[in-house]
């Protein structure tokens, strides 16, 4: 199957949002970049983290998934280490530890002790905290954030769903208002077909028949960046080829079955 072209996780139609996070980077603000499944949220992150100076986009540490208090805490404090960030170095060190031994190190360490080594790290970097898929938040979690957020100045970028307690947890209240949040709708129709040009071209479609493709993609991806490029990915498997006409059908179904297995992880070249 073809492999998209680097240039398909940035798609055009995002540059209001993208100055936006930009502007919240540099003033070193908290945001939440919220949107449906596919609207691009990851892409949007990736895209403004590649534009930094080297030196401080080694400075922010991404992690996606779930996780609770103490496992965001020990996320974090690797992410840091992998930074080279000089107070947790000096105390994995100073215990006899290191890149081996890392992970059986901090899960040694008490709860109290790590998140001291974890806001002192944090007040003294400078350090940027990027957090994807994770599941709505609880309190507990969400009390954690907030003091990172507001204990150590150290702003947190968080991709959801939604702003709402139902979709981010008790994140919500640190989002609160709309100039912390950054919304990705749909893509309005022009760039949305100008993406789908794009994909077709990158996944090798142009030989097929395309009559009435571009029309069914573009309704079934509902104008989601995403959505787009998987199907089109999707649609350069033969097995959704009768003759030279694409299942679409079939192809969109097998997206909504399986649309996460086609997503590239989260984060790449980061500290996680």
């Amino acid at each position: 199957m073809a492999q998209p072209n680097a240039s398909l996780e940035w798609p055009i139609g995002r540059e209001t949002e993208m100055q936006r996070l930009q502007t919240a980077l540099r003033d070193r603000q908290s945001q939440l970049i919220w949107g449906a499944t596919d609207a691009g949220k990851t892409s949007l992150i990736e895209k403004a983290l590649s534009e930094l100076p080297e030196v401080e986009r080694h400075k922010c540490i991404c992690w996606t998934g779930p996780a609770n208090r103490r496992q965001l805490v020990e996320h974090l404090i690797q992410g840091l280490y992998l930074a080279g960030d000089p107070l947790v170095r000096k105390k994995v060190h100073a215990d006899r530890s290191g890149d081996s031994t890392l992970l059986r190190w901090i899960r040694e360490q008490s709860a109290l002790r790590l998140r001291g080594i974890l806001f002192t790290a944090a007040e003294q970097g400078e350090y940027r905290f990027f957090m994807d898929h994770l599941p709505p938040a609880s309190h507990a979690l969400a009390q954690l954030m907030k003091e990172i957020v507001y204990r150590t100045k150290t702003p947190i970028y968080l991709a959801g769903n939604g702003y709402s307690k139902a979709e981010i947890g008790y994140a919500w209240s640190l989002y609160w208002a709309d100039e912390y949040r950054i919304q990705l709708e749909p893509l309005t129709e022009l760039p949305a077909r100008q993406l789908l040009e794009t994909c077709i071209h990158e996944f090798g479609l142009g030989s097929l028949d395309l009559e009435g493709f571009r029309k069914d993609i573009l309704h079934f991806s509902g104008h989601l960046p995403g959505a787009i490029v998987r199907m089109c990915e999707l649609a350069a498997d033969p097995r959704y080829h009768c003759g030279d006409q694409v299942k679409v059908k079939l192809l969109h179904v097998d997206y909504l079955l399986h649309g996460n297995a086609f997503s590239s992880s989260p984060f790449p070249g980061h500290a996680t």
